[in-house]
């Protein structure tokens, strides 16, 4: 039998003599539970020793073997190599410069871990022995298991942009430890908060390649900003705006709560219909900004014959950005309220069109909360793909376009849901091409507008966006579909702001032309039907 064999495509590169990086492809023999740094000190030790590379313990208590593999940072030494894995790339850590072939430079990191004097300081000699509760350390302890391995860096959005702005992983996981401990005596949850604690989009990237399995944005991040927001009244001027809106109006766009349906006079859409079963809770966005998408949703749920209602004046707002910001009571309040909303209309399902209140509704209130709403959480997405397989909804056209999915981090990294807005897509003639770079799916970068960074620092929100268009999108495609309308709108400000050559669709427009043809005119009106027919050929199906 012949021995199997592992590619492996290595990134190699000496800035003292190479005028440019280069990849070479090696043949390894492959074993049963061998890892990534197997198949390098093999090519050392057997076929080429100028390969240089960083390795230790081997156990993942070091961190030095941290590189990208397969576009994803991780471990080598915990990297397992599957038989069907096909070929291995391997590359430097991203975000630091390279000294030689998968080495780099980690001064940057350094310096700025440095900068924020990540040691405890102490206003007094302390008393021996030092007494320290269990309790007062589950929250240093969680941090403390940080090796420094600087992958959660390599694949951060943020830093990728703005490093400058935001400190990083590391640097907030460092702080967290730090301000959560009582013997400390220096104000590092400050240090935190300049540091650019609220420019963090909570998006999970770190959390996903993280080898010790910090949650960084939810126990370092999220605990900071809780103290910061609620204990020291340290919050960024939008921050500030948005949570007076959402006492004053419920919504945090400054709109009167009282206009809330007025998207929707002129389609016979049901406002706070008794008896119905489905709630179709719009979200802020679709409400006020992206309104195309909510009428595209509502005349969906028509066209499948959906006994559902829109609460219009009476929905108030998710509470998503106030979870990000640290404000629980505020949530609790909005969250007991649509509670008692779905028991006294006897909803037995709730459909969103914003990933942030899916994500809101499925996971932060039972989570963080202890709030059921006692009814079944869909994304829209995941509904039409099932009223598509169900025959409920019948595609009369195919909608033929070249596009890309960007994966919304509330919807698919953070509770799972990765197939239904493919299929529905791909149900009505889109091919969709993966985004690039091995970012799609569980490792899809951020657009950069959540964790309340569109409204805390929106040129970075932006910068995110924009590096997302030019990095990831494919060439040739000709626009971006998208499941939630606040990615949505952030990638549109990218588009228009930097003149990028593409359209950004929501699926449910998609669906809604692919099921009315040019009676989707009066919905979603000329203009943007016009736009959507520039880039797509619509025929008959």
């Amino acid at each position: 039998m012949a021995e199997k064999k592992v590619k492996v495509k290595v990134f190699r590169f000496n800035p003292l003599v190479d005028s440019e990086p280069k990849y070479v492809t090696y043949e390894v023999p492959y074993t049963e539970g061998m890892r990534v740094l197997d198949l390098l000190n093999y090519i050392h030790d057997n076929l080429d020793g100028s390969l240089a590379y960083r390795w230790e313990c081997r156990a993942g208590q070091c961190g030095s073997c941290a590189v990208m593999i397969n576009k994803k940072a991780g471990l080598a030494c915990q990297t397992l190599v599957e038989a069907d894995s096909g070929e291995v790339l391997i590359e430097p850590l991203y975000m630091f410069p390279v000294v030689k072939d998968l080495v780099v430079d980690l001064e940057r990191g350094y310096k700025k871990l440095l900068k924020v004097r990540p040691y405890i300081h102490r206003d007094r000699p302390p008393q021996r022995p030092e007494r320290v509760y269990q309790y007062e350390i589950e929250d240093v302890k969680a941090m403390r298991e940080c090796i420094e391995c600087w992958s959660c860096v390599a694949m951060c959005p943020v830093v990728a942009t703005a490093w400058d702005t935001y400190g990083g992983p590391v640097v907030m996981a460092q702080l967290a430890r730090l301000a959560f401990d009582r013997r400390n005596a220096y104000d590092h949850l400050l240090t935190a908060f300049l540091e650019g604690l609220n420019a963090c989009t909570q998006c999970g990237n770190c959390k996903e390649v993280c080898p010790k399995e910090i949650d960084i944005p939810e126990k370092a991040v999220g605990k900071m900003r809780a103290l910061a927001y609620n204990k020291r009244g340290l919050v960024r001027e939008g921050h500030r705006i948005i949570a007076e809106s959402l006492r004053r109006e419920h919504n945090p766009l400054n709109e009167l709560n009282s206009t809330r349906a007025d998207w929707a006079k002129d389609l016979d859409v049901p406002v706070a219909k008794e008896g119905a079963k489905i709630l179709y809770f719009v979200g802020c966005m679709a409400s006020w900004r992206e309104q195309a998408v909510a009428r595209s949703t509502a005349m969906l749920l028509k066209e499948a014959g959906a006994d559902f209602t829109i609460l219009g004046p009476y929905e108030r707002d998710c509470g998503s950005v106030m979870v990000r910001l640290g404000d629980l009571d505020l949530v609790r309040s909005f969250a007991l309220y649509l509670r008692e909303k779905v028991k006294e209309y006897g909803f037995d399902t709730i459909v969103t069109s914003c990933a942030g209140c899916f994500r809101t509704f499925k996971v932060d209130y039972p989570g963080k909360l202890g709030i059921e709403l006692d009814a079944r959480v869909v994304h829209s997405s995941e509904l039409f793909s099932e009223y598509l397989k169900e025959g409920k909804l019948t595609p009369r056209y195919r909608v033929k376009l070249d596009a890309t999915y960007h994966d919304p981090c509330h919807l698919g990294r953070h509770v799972g849901v990765y197939d239904p807005p493919r299929e529905a897509a791909r149900r009505i003639g889109v091919n969709i091409r993966e985004m690039e770079n091995g970012r799609y799916r569980e490792n899809a970068r951020c657009c950069g507008a959540g964790g309340g960074v569109r409204s805390g620092f929106r040129e970075v929100a932006r910068e995110v966006a924009a590096y997302r268009i030019e990095v990831d999108v494919p060439k040739g495609v000709r626009g971006i579909v998208h499941t939630c309308p606040f990615c949505y709108f952030n990638f549109e400000d990218a588009v228009r702001t930097r003149g990028y050559q593409l359209k950004n669709i929501d699926l449910t427009e998609l669906l809604l032309i692919a099921v009315k043809g040019e009676e989707a005119k009066k919905i979603l009106g000329e203009g943007r039907y016009s736009e959507i027919a520039s880039v797509a050929s619509i025929e008959a199906a």
